[in-house]
């Protein structure tokens, strides 16, 4: 789908009014609790603005710089000592669920995008479990069309939550669906150490990941460059209250402006198939967790969680309120993660160069 033309020029009353709209769109579902709250909030305002006003709302480049180095240092949060050890405790489990879960994403993908004509780079980051803001932030900067990818990543996550909602209700549970991860990991240190050293990494990262031109640089830069330190102890990824909810803002802002009447047409056509294909990438991780669960030593229950595809934080909030073992969740999920991020740049800067 062709990318939607630079926006016209409304008057600077109607951009500002806008802006603020969208923030206070993307506080209310901040306050809600809605997963990513301040990016969906501001993506809804500035899609309306945009379909209904014609108004969008301009962010400039070095702002989506920030946005994507404070989303890339805040990620490497999960990875504490904790998990690093639960990760090198349990890595040939781990190892080949990860493999396996984001094989079925692929294959799902790839199918989608043989149905609906969606090209298969934008299907892979839509439907690959790594994070729906991070393949926000990853999509606009290797060329995949990133309304579609926030569309389908956050159609999956709605559809993972529900369910890992509705499995923990059904295993007599009491979850509380909590959506950060400082709520389920110990991420607790001083903070202005804790900033400092976050501060540094996403400077030094997204200057090294744009001078060294990866895909995506000013966000795969600090997440590269945090990884390492977690491993050594470094608190890293924790920042003041606020900023990392103007951050998702900024990206869900971007996001919504660049719809126009023709990316909904496109939307329309392919909704009732990314649902099918969420269901269907679901479904399957459910039989990888079956087939885990019969040949393995291990409860079905926790062996869901594990395999649950995407929404980590999310599902490891679920799982403390049922009896699953949270070390193999713990180890499944945070493998995915850096999985994902390890080797997936690598995959889609290549199946770039083939479009």
């Amino acid at each position: 789908m062709r990318q939607d033309p630079k926006p016209g020029d409304p008057s600077r009353f109607r951009v500002w009014a806008v802006t603020v709209a969208t923030l206070l769109g993307a506080a209310l579902a901040e306050a809600a609790h809605v997963p990513a709250g301040a990016l969906l909030g501001g993506m809804g305002v500035s899609l309306a603005a945009a379909l209904l006003l014609s108004v969008h709302v301009p962010v400039p480049r070095w702002l989506m710089t920030g946005a994507q180095a404070v989303l890339g240092t805040a990620i490497c949060a999960s990875l504490t000592s904790e998990a690093w050890a639960t990760l090198a405790e349990n890595w040939p489990v781990a190892l080949i669920n990860v493999v396996g879960v984001v094989g079925v994403s692929q294959a799902v993908a790839l199918l989608f995008s043989r149905w609906t004509g969606v090209d298969a780079l934008t299907a892979t980051l839509g439907l690959l479990p790594g994070g729906a803001s991070a393949m926000t932030a990853l999509s606009g900067e290797v060329g995949a069309d990133e309304r579609l990818v926030t569309f389908f990543q956050y159609l999956r996550l709605s559809i993972v939550i529900l369910v890992a909602v509705g499995v923990s209700r059904w295993t007599g549970a009491d979850a509380s669906l909590q959506v950060s991860p400082e709520a389920v990991l110990d991420t607790s240190s001083l903070p202005w150490k804790d900033w400092g050293v976050s501060t540094l990494v996403a400077l030094g990262g997204a200057t090294a990941g744009i001078r060294l031109k990866l895909p995506a640089g000013a966000f795969l830069g600090p997440l590269l460059v945090g990884i390492p330190l977690t491993a050594l102890g470094l608190p890293v990824g924790a920042w003041p209250m606020g900023l990392l909810p103007l951050s998702l803002w900024t990206l869900g802002t971007r996001v919504g402006s660049r719809f126009n009447e023709e990316a909904v047409r496109e939307l329309k056509r392919v909704a009732l198939a990314a649902l099918g294909a969420s269901s269907a990438l679901v479904g399957g991780c459910v039989l990888l967790a079956w087939g885990w669960s019969a040949l393995g030593e291990v409860d079905m229950l926790t062996a869901y969680f594990a395999t649950s595809p995407g929404g980590a934080d999310s599902v490891l909030a679920i799982a403390l309120g049922t009896h699953a073992s949270l070390t193999l969740v713990l180890a499944v999920q945070v493998g995915r993660l850096l999985f994902v991020f390890l080797v997936a740049p690598l995959y889609l800067r290549r199946m770039h160069r083939r479009r």
